[in-house]
C-alpha cells in the first residue's frame, strides 16, 4: 500500500501534470469568465436581452468558481490531504515532518532561490530550526538552505499537494460550485434586475 502511494506521488509525470494546478485552474477560470460572456454577446442569432442575461450569469457563475477553488483548496483540501500523505508516509525520507503544507511551501520556493539570497529572505524565518530530512541527518533543512547550493528537493511533497489541489477541484467545481449556483446566482441575477428576464434564455450555459 505503503510503496502505491508514494510510487504515485513520486512518479515524475504525475508531479510534472500536476506542478501547476493553481495557476492552470485560475487562468482557467479568469478567461472562461471573461471569454464566454464575450462570445455570447457576438451571438447575433439570440436577441439582445437574453445575451445580456445569459452574459452576465456567466460570468457570475465563473466567478463564483474561482472564489470557491481559491478559498477550498488552500485552506481545505490541501491543508488536510498533505497531513493525510505524512501519516501515510510517516517516517518515510521522501516526506520530512513538516510542520504543515505552508512550511513546505515555504521551503520549496527557498529551496529554487540562489544561496545567496536565502538567508537574507522573510520566509527562511517560517523554516522549523530542528526540522531534518530524516531523523538520521546531521544538519537541519534550514541549515541545508543556508549552505547548500542545491538543497534538497521532496517530490513527495509537493505530488501531495497537487494531488490534494486536483481532487479539491474535481469537487469544488463539478459539485459544489454547481449546488451553490442553484442559491446564489438566482438571487443576484435578481438583485441585478435580470430575474424577469431568466425565463426567456435559450442559451444553456455548462461549467
Amino acid at each position: 500500500m505503503l510503496d502505491k502511494v508514494a510510487g504515485i506521488l513520486l512518479n515524475p509525470q504525475f508531479v510534472n501534470f500536476a506542478n501547476n494546478t493553481k495557476y492552470t485552474v485560475t487562468t482557467e477560470s479568469l478567461f472562461k469568465a471573461t471569454g464566454r460572456p464575450a462570445a455570447i454577446m457576438m451571438d447575433k442569432n439570440v436577441d439582445a436581452k437574453t445575451r445580456k442575461y445569459a452574459a452576465t450569469k456567466e460570468g457570475l457563475y465563473q466567478a463564483l468558481c474561482l472564489g470557491i477553488y481559491l478559498t477550498m483548496i488552500p485552506f481545505i483540501f490541501q491543508k488536510y490531504g498533505f497531513k493525510i500523505a505524512q501519516k501515510i508516509l510517516k517516517g518515510d525520507k521522501d516526506l520530512p515532518a513538516f510542520k504543515n503544507a505552508s512550511e513546505y511551501l515555504n521551503y520549496a520556493k527557498l529551496a529554487k532561490m540562489n544561496k545567496n539570497e536565502r538567508g537574507k529572505h522573510k520566509l527562511i524565518t517560517k523554516i522549523s530550526e530542528d526540522l531534518k530530512a530524516f531523523p538520521e541527518d546531521k544538519i537541519t533543512l534550514k541549515e541545508h538552505l543556508l549552505n547548500d547550493e542545491t538543497p534538497p528537493e521532496f517530490p513527495a511533497a509537493k505530488g501531495a499537494i497537487e494531488l490534494s489541489n486536483l481532487t479539491g477541484t474535481v469537487i469544488g467545481l463539478a459539485w459544489i460550485a454547481s449546488e451553490l449556483s442553484n442559491y446564489i446566482l438566482h438571487p443576484l441575477m435578481k438583485v441585478l434586475g435580470f430575474e424577469e428576464k431568466k425565463k426567456s434564455s435559450t442559451i444553456n450555459l455548462k461549467a
